[in-house]
């Protein structure tokens, strides 16, 4: 009886006086009331949660305002809108339109080589001449024959005038004169094609025929001869990119034999597909001022295909993937506490086209956001950071 009469004063005294006072562990044992040790370890549970937290929050002022602690030091950039160029990589040759070898039109014997390798030459220069002892012989024989022809021609034409003779004798001196002129040009053009010709200003390049030798039209070289004043580099580009490669379009060249890199032009577009590779044609018209690129030497041709003036480009290094497929970008915003703290923020952002290390980004960053260069391997987000490049551009 006097167990039940403490109980009762016990449950009065810890709902009466507004919960001023509360049960200590002791009393609750004395009680060996269930559902008052509950309440109580659901109370004690709340204050802890509570210290918690508030410990928690007490813990991240401390982080931002302690001056003393480490952080993790990032370098930053500033962006901004940026010029863009996307290339297309291929691979071409150098050619040149005046890489000639050249040939006899007739057949006979190099009489004489007029040019030395390596010799500069001009049009029209005679470079070769063949022996031409039977077409001069045949010249001067209806040379011969023409004085005679005309002579007869020309008085067969007076007696007709004055209608004596006939007229067969008349068209007859007059078609052997005229029979005579035309074997005399045709000689005359034998003769011309005795003698090889520069076709353009350029360099005897290789002299392959000697003096004496026995050459045919057609079949034996006699000489090449080569200008490379101007040169031109072409290859063959995917009909995928047709739309994208103009006549006009900037190219960057590069020569890998001899180190050099160029800009120039797209020149020719080509308006046939190879049915075999799909591929198209283009050219490059190149001045050859050093005369340092020759022909099939091998081009790397970088042609722009998509130009945008104003672009965000972040290095490809700066862009993660997570297990998503997600493409993310460390970007930090200043802390409220501390100016001298920042804030990581993992942002997603839409990838565009990509070159020379950068890639643009579509959508998730603007101009005037910060973000991470170096050290974005080191940090999550909401992590505060302090950055190591004072002007954070």
């Amino acid at each position: 009886m006097k167990k039940i009469i403490l109980k009762a004063i016990i449950i009065l005294l810890f709902f009466g006086c507004d919960n001023k006072k509360e049960l200590g562990l002791e009393s609750l044992k004395k009680l060996n009331d269930l559902k008052l040790i509950q309440q109580k370890k659901t109370e004690t549970s709340n204050k802890i949660n509570e210290l918690q937290n508030e410990l928690k929050s007490l813990n991240n002022l401390i982080f931002e305002l302690d001056e003393n602690q480490k952080f993790t030091l990032v370098s930053t950039k500033k962006l901004s809108f940026e010029s863009f160029k996307h290339y297309i990589e291929i691979q071409g040759s150098v050619e040149s339109d005046k890489n000639l070898i050249l040939y006899p039109e007739i057949p006979g014997i190099i009489k004489s080589i007029k040019v030395k390798e390596g010799e500069k030459v001009k049009k029209g220069a005679t470079l070769i001449e063949l022996s031409s002892t039977g077409a001069k012989a045949l010249l001067d024989q209806l040379n011969l024959k023409l004085n005679l022809a005309k002579t007869t021609y020309e008085r067969q034409l007076n007696l007709w005038n004055e209608k004596i003779g006939s007229e067969i004798q008349f068209l007859q001196a007059k078609t052997n004169f005229l029979s005579v002129e035309k074997e005399i040009i045709q000689v005359k053009d034998q003769l011309s094609k005795t003698k090889i010709i520069a076709p353009f200003d350029g360099v005897v390049d290789d002299l392959i025929a000697n003096t004496g030798s026995n050459v045919s039209p057609g079949i034996t070289p006699i000489l090449r001869i080569i200008n490379l004043d101007q040169v031109k580099v072409s290859a063959e580009i995917p009909e995928t990119h047709l739309p994208f490669v103009k006549k006009g379009s900037e190219v960057e060249i590069f020569f890998p034999v001899i180190s050099k890199k160029l800009r120039a032009t797209v020149t020719l577009v080509g308006n046939v597909i190879n049915p075999n590779n799909r591929n198209f044609r283009i050219e490059v018209l190149i001045k050859n001022k050093d005369f340092d690129l020759k022909p099939n030497m091998t081009a790397k041709i970088s042609i722009n295909d998509y130009y945008n003036p104003k672009a965000i480009l972040v290095e490809q290094k700066n862009i993660f993937e997570n297990s998503t497929n997600e493409y993310l970008v460390y970007k930090i915003i200043p802390s409220l506490n501390n100016r001298k703290n920042f804030i990581v923020t993992e942002t997603k952002v839409k990838l565009g086209r990509n070159s020379k290390n950068k890639i643009e980004i579509i959508k998730g960053l603007n101009p005037g956001d910060i973000i991470i260069q170096e050290g974005n391997r080191m940090v999550k987000n909401n992590q505060i950071v302090r950055i190591e490049n004072k002007n954070s551009n």
